[in-house]
């Protein structure tokens, strides 16, 4: 512990030792003065405690207000110190109050109950620099859960590791049995944990008092882990049709196949409702989820392909209800096991947005502005950057039979080669 200094410490701030415990005085005439009482060896949280109180105390007499409404939490025997918060009752007060208001909760859920595992029972002081590198390393290289791997690659040691491993327990397998975790997975998890922190603060009123020293922590300033390339990946018609074999479910399929034929995310497709749909004027109507806070689901009106068409033709129609009876999260799992099964662990469901944004240009020659209303992005630059990923040999064959294809390079030119 640091060499306490008693009496005067700073300018409106004293110090004294009472029955083994120290007790910060802080006091900003005309106004009472506010004192707090911590551990011996708690000098420096104590002192952080005094010095963010003398700035409210000071603001609160520069602002005029009267004496009697200083801060009541000052007068407290005993100061909060935000360092002594417990990750676990951070994370459960995120489930209690956010969660739900969250478009992804199933994942975010599951990313919780990890990062309860990991940090539950640590305090937020004690989440230092070198604590949050040596968790990242780990994480990264899958010692603290495997990665995303394809079952039937898997040893059954590996299994056995995947499903009961954790942070503290159970034998390390063989590097070469451990999957990596992708960056992306890691980069989730951490800025979940700070957004957990950041409402916990919020959710108690404590930021006005504590933000300064919430910035500076070490979890909210430490580095993610570089951002990884955005994803290419494709699907062509012989292995989407083995991946939907695979399925062997046909809402299942027909969803599979709605999400390419509307470029539709995956949230969007579980809100669709038959009653607003139209094949007359070949339109869906998309609404928004209104309970949820945070969403990319905006309401607007979806324009229907013939492909689309005729999936929702074998689905139906009825008169009412939804279109798909399951939630995002349980068609992204049907896919996984579906894509495993079928020998493509690599592709996911999401990948077929993709897919439909990039037939649309391939093969319909849609403009970007025709796409946006399909796709409903805001933003044209994340489309191009995340969605247009074109194929070469089909580009080549719609433009071969466009006029003037074959004057690229007249027979003189060629010939003089």
């Amino acid at each position: 512990m640091k060499k306490v200094k008693f009496g005067v410490v700073e300018k409106n701030i004293y110090c004294e030792e009472r029955s083994n415990a120290l007790r910060f005085v802080v006091q900003v005439s005309p106004l009472p003065k506010v004192s707090a009482t911590v551990a011996l060896d708690q000098f420096e949280q104590g002192l952080a405690w005094a010095r963010q109180k003398r700035v409210d105390l000071l603001l609160h007499k520069k602002a005029n207000l009267p004496v009697d409404t200083v801060f009541p939490e000052a007068s407290a025997t005993t100061a909060f110190l935000p360092g002594d918060v417990l990750i676990q009752d951070v994370l459960d007060s995120y489930r209690t109050h956010q969660l739900a208001k969250l478009a992804g909760a199933a994942s975010e859920s599951s990313r919780l109950k990890k990062l309860g595992e990991w940090f539950g029972h640590l305090k937020l002081a004690q989440l230092p620099p070198s604590f949050i590198e040596d968790w990242q390393s780990k994480r990264l290289a899958g010692l603290l859960g495997s990665g995303r791997v394809r079952k039937s690659d898997m040893t059954k040691h590996q299994r056995h590791y995947r499903k009961h491993h954790s942070a503290s327990d159970a034998p390390l397998p063989a590097p070469e049995q451990i999957a990596k975790v992708s960056p992306q997975t890691v980069r989730h998890e951490l800025v979940l944990l700070r957004r957990a922190i950041t409402a916990y603060f919020k959710e108690k009123q404590l930021l006005h008092v504590h933000g300064g020293w919430l910035t500076s922590l070490a979890i909210m300033t430490a580095e993610l882990p570089e951002r990884p390339d955005p994803r290419e990946t494709r699907l062509a018609d012989k292995p989407l049709e083995a991946v939907l074999r695979a399925m062997n479910n046909r809402e299942h399929q027909c969803y599979v196949l709605l999400a390419i034929s509307t470029t539709l995310r995956r949230g969007e497709l579980c809100t669709l409702m038959w009653e607003d749909l139209n094949l007359e004027i070949k339109e869906i109507k998309l609404r928004a989820p209104g309970h949820y806070s945070k969403t990319k689901v905006k309401p607007r009106a979806v324009p229907l392909m013939p492909a689309a068409v005729a999936v929702l033709k074998k689905l139906g129609p009825r008169k009412s209800g939804r279109i798909f009876s399951m939630s995002a999260g349980g068609y992204s799992q049907a896919w996984r096991r579906a894509a495993d099964k079928a020998g493509y662990p690599d592709v996911r469901l999401h990948d077929m947005r993709r897919e439909g944004i990039s037939r649309l240009i391939e093969l319909v020659e849609a403009p970007l502005e025709t796409v946006v209303a399909f796709s409903g992005h805001s933003d044209t630059k994340i489309l191009q950057q995340h969605y247009v990923k074109l194929r070469a040999a089909v580009l080549v064959d719609t433009l071969t039979n466009r006029a003037g294809a074959d004057r690229l390079l007249t027979s003189a030119t060629l010939s003089a080669t």
